[in-house]
C-alpha cells in the first residue's frame, strides 16, 4: 500500500509540474530588426477554420510616421514556426494603425484598422476607420484575397447631449481639467468632420448569440466610447450613443451566459483603473462607466469568454508605466469574481509587454500575442490549468 501511495504522490507532483508550465514556450513571431521592422506594436491574432493561426501588427519608423503599415504572419496548423511576414494593408504616405482580425459565422476573415489621415502632425484626431473581408485566406501558399474593402464613417447618436451632460458632471474629473476638455470638445462638435473622425478600435468585434456583430470603438477627440453594430454581416451599420463616462478608449466586450454584455475600457483618466459598463439589451444601451479593482497604466486590455463559460482578462497589472508586468486573470462566474491570476511577463526595471490580444483555439488552448519592447510580437500558448496554478 505504501508503494501505491508513493506512486500516486509522485504522479500528482508530476501532473502539477506539467500543468504549471506554459503549454508551448513563448516565441517571437519574427526576429527583432529595427532596420527591417522599426517600431512594432498592437498585434491581433485569429484562428482560421483549418486550424492555421494568423497574427498581425503595425510597424514603421514610429506610431505616426507615414511609412506605418500592417504586416502579418501565419502559423500553419501543426507547424512550430511562423511564416515570413507579409503585407495586409498599406495606405501610401499615411499611417495605418491598430489592426484587429476576426472570423465571422460565415467563416469570412475580417481586418479592421484605421488610417491616420493627418499624421504625423494631427494623428489620432484624424483616424478614419476601415475594414476588409476575405473568403480566400486559408491557403498558406497563396496571398490573402480581399473580396470587400470599405470605409466606416461613424455617425454617433446623441453625441452633443452626452458631451453636455459630461461637461456638467463635476464628479468625473477635476473642475480645471473638465473646463479645458469641454472647451475643446464643444469646439470640435461644430465640425461634422471631427464628429466622424478620431474613432478607433483595438480589439476584434464579438458575435452575439443573436448573430449580430458588435464592434467596440472610442473617440480620440471626445474621450468617449460607443459601439458599432451590424445585423447583416457588414451590409449596414448603426451606432449607439456614447456610453456615459469620460476618459476611456479601446473597449473590449464579452457576452454573459444570460445574454447581457460587459465592456471593459482602457483608462486615460486620473482613475488609473480598468473601467467597466454593462448592457442588458444587446449593446444598444449601456450603464454609466465605473471603476473596477484592476489597475491600468493607460494600456490596452482584452477580455475573452471561453468555450466552457469561464472568462479571462489579460492586462498590465500596474497603475503607472513602465508596462513591465503582464498578467492574465480568470473568472468562473461571468466576471463577478476573479479567482485566479498569473503573470505572463514580469521583470524588475525596464521592460515593456503590452497591447495583448487573446483567442481560444478549437483545441481549447489560449493563444496570446503582445508587443515585446516594441521590437517584435511575442506569441505564447496557455491553458486554464496553467492560470489556476498561479505564479510559481
Amino acid at each position: 500500500m505504501k508503494y501505491l501511495l508513493k506512486g500516486l504522490l509522485l504522479n500528482a507532483i508530476w501532473v502539477t509540474a506539467v500543468l504549471a508550465q506554459v503549454s508551448f514556450p513563448g516565441s517571437f513571431i519574427f526576429t527583432p530588426d529595427k532596420q527591417l521592422h522599426g517600431h512594432t506594436h498592437a498585434s491581433s491574432i485569429v484562428e482560421c477554420p483549418n486550424g492555421d493561426l494568423i497574427a498581425c501588427w503595425y510597424e514603421g519608423e514610429g506610431d505616426k510616421s507615414r511609412d506605418v503599415r500592417i504586416q502579418a504572419a501565419r502559423l500553419v496548423h501543426g507547424d512550430n514556426e511562423w511564416s515570413k511576414d507579409f503585407l495586409l494593408a498599406d495606405t501610401p504616405m499615411l499611417s495605418d494603425n491598430n489592426p484587429c482580425l476576426f472570423v465571422d459565422d460565415q467563416q469570412r476573415l475580417w481586418l479592421f484598422y484605421y488610417t491616420l489621415l493627418g499624421a504625423p502632425e494631427e494623428p489620432w484626431d484624424t483616424a478614419y476607420l476601415r475594414y476588409k473581408i476575405s473568403t480566400q485566406y486559408q491557403d498558406a501558399s497563396q496571398p490573402i484575397v480581399w473580396d470587400i474593402q470599405r470605409d466606416l464613417p461613424i455617425i454617433p447618436n446623441e453625441l452633443d447631449e452626452t458631451i453636455e451632460n459630461l461637461c456638467n458632471d463635476k464628479t468625473l474629473v477635476s473642475q480645471s481639467e473638465m473646463t479645458e476638455l469641454c472647451a475643446r470638445a464643444k469646439e470640435k462638435l461644430k465640425s461634422q468632420l471631427a464628429r466622424r473622425l478620431g474613432w478607433t478600435t483595438r480589439v476584434p468585434p464579438v458575435t452575439l448569440s443573436s448573430g449580430t456583430i458588435l464592434l467596440p470603438m472610442a473617440s480620440e477627440i471626445f474621450g468617449v466610447a460607443a459601439m458599432a453594430i451590424t445585423p447583416d454581416g457588414g451590409e449596414s451599420w448603426s451606432f449607439t450613443k456614447p456610453i456615459y463616462g469620460y476618459g476611456v478608449e479601446q473597449p473590449t466586450v464579452f457576452e454573459r451566459t444570460d445574454g447581457s454584455l460587459v465592456a471593459y475600457f482602457r483608462d486615460f483618466s486620473p482613475a488609473g483603473k480598468i473601467r467597466k459598463s454593462e448592457s442588458f439589451d444587446s449593446g444598444l444601451n449601456w450603464t454609466p462607466i465605473v471603476n473596477t479593482e484592476f489597475p491600468n497604466p493607460g494600456a490596452g486590455i482584452a477580455v475573452l469568454r471561453l468555450q466552457n463559460g469561464n472568462v479571462v482578462l489579460i492586462y498590465n497589472d500596474c497603475e503607472d508605466d513602465p508596462r513591465n508586468s503582464l498578467a492574465i486573470t480568470m473568472s468562473d462566474d461571468d466576471g463577478k469574481t476573479w479567482k485566479w491570476k498569473r503573470h505572463i511577463e514580469r521583470v524588475d526595471g525596464e521592460g515593456r509587454f503590452d497591447y495583448p490580444a487573446i483567442i481560444q483555439s478549437q483545441d481549447g488552448r489560449l493563444h496570446a500575442t503582445y508587443s515585446f519592447n516594441l521590437k517584435t510580437i511575442k506569441h505564447v500558448v496557455l491553458n486554464e490549468e496553467w492560470i489556476k496554478a498561479g505564479d510559481q
